[in-house]
């Protein structure tokens, strides 16, 4: 398998362009992200979207928008594990979106150039300094906590409702799946109420099994 790594330099970046310096250009999503974020957070979609999210908490520490943008920058990211949370804040674009005072700031070391985030948090539990807007630990509870059933219906309810009202889906009130990815679950009992949709190009139907 070969690694390539993208080390964080943006004066050495800046410079090789001004010089013309340039072996090979590939754009980062970095930027994409952030102005992705800022959209959503700008026009109130992760917000009305928290408001009918089923919560697990009785007090909110951590506003739930929080989390669901979190959640969803792991999800462009592709990243399986929480644990991921914090090398994605440092190379995705949600602290950007977020601003300086919720999502703090990253500062590249000037001689390693290693990326070191100091965010405010939302509480003063915490007796070493902050690192991420919240715990990775915050959102694997918050996960584990949530009820399937509720999730599920407000996946098909709440959200939907939310997204139209937003303008977000067409005239006729449909949006595009995606096929360029395939799910597959594992035999696992919280699996079982999912549903496999087998799409046709030529015809435009689905059909529809569920899976056991």
């Amino acid at each position: 398998m070969d690694l390539i790594s993208f080390p964080y330099d943006r004066s050495f970046v800046l410079e090789a362009l001004r010089h013309g310096d340039i072996d090979y250009l590939e754009p980062v999503s970095e930027a994409a992200e952030a102005d992705l974020f800022r959209h959503l957070i700008r026009r109130q979609v992760i917000q009305r979207l928290a408001e009918t999210y089923p919560t697990p908490r009785k007090k909110e520490e951590v506003p739930v928008w929080i989390y669901l943008s979190s959640e969803l920058t792991l999800k462009l990211h592709g990243a399986q594990s929480y644990h991921a949370f914090p090398r994605i804040l440092r190379s995705g674009g949600l602290i950007e979106a977020l601003g300086p005072e919720l999502g703090g700031r990253k500062t590249p070391h000037p001689e390693t150039g290693d990326v070191t985030l100091a965010c405010p948090g939302f509480n003063d539990k915490n007796e070493y300094d902050r690192q991420t807007p919240c715990d990775q630990d915050f959102l694997r509870k918050f996960a584990h906590d949530t009820k399937t059933d509720r999730l599920h219906a407000w996946f098909n309810r709440e959200a939907p409702r939310c997204l139209r009202s937003l303008g977000l889906f067409d005239s006729e009130g449909l949006f595009i799946g995606d096929a360029s990815y395939l799910f597959a679950t594992p035999p696992d009992d919280h699996c079982m109420n999912s549903f496999m949709y087998a799409l046709s190009c030529s015809s435009w139907r689905s059909v529809v099994s569920p899976i056991t």
